[in-house]
């Protein structure tokens, strides 16, 4: 099944980070979307893939410091056995710093914490556009 906007025209999105307050605030923003719906939160990386591999959701909105299991090594393995789920990273710090890693990983893009109010949106849409133009025999 592939991993794109469900039946309703709805962007399923997978919250994850560490932090219950920054969880928060990213929820209530996406919320504020209506394209846009949360179908799950995750607390660490290894969490992160349990849940993407459950959900399948669109989009894995991540941070990349995680306990457990990092947001690097979630975002690869999620790609590895979810190649059509986008995974949107999130740092405190220099984007540029994570963004090496996280790109390797198979992230669509790496977003300083921030500039998320302004940013996470469009990259949140601009990830799932090749998505939707992809077989549901290359997303199985």
């Amino acid at each position: 099944m592939p991993s794109e906007p469900s039946t309703s025209g709805l962007i399923e999105v997978l919250l994850v980070d560490d932090h219950p307050d920054v969880r928060r605030l990213l929820r209530e923003m996406i919320e504020t979307y209506e394209d846009l719906i949360i179908v799950g939160e995750a607390v660490n990386g290894e969490d992160a893939v349990l849940l993407a591999s459950t959900l399948k959701p669109a989009v894995v909105v991540m941070d990349v410091h995680l306990p457990v299991l990092s947001g690097v090594a979630a975002a690869s393995l999620i790609k590895t056995h979810h190649p059509c789920i986008a995974i949107i990273a999130l740092t405190a710090g220099d984007p540029r710093d994570e963004e090496k890693a996280m790109t390797i990983a198979g992230a669509a893009s790496v977003i300083n914490k921030a500039d998320v109010l302004h940013a996470l949106h469009p990259a949140i849409v601009d990830a799932v556009k090749p998505v939707k133009s992809w077989s549901s025999s290359s997303c199985s």
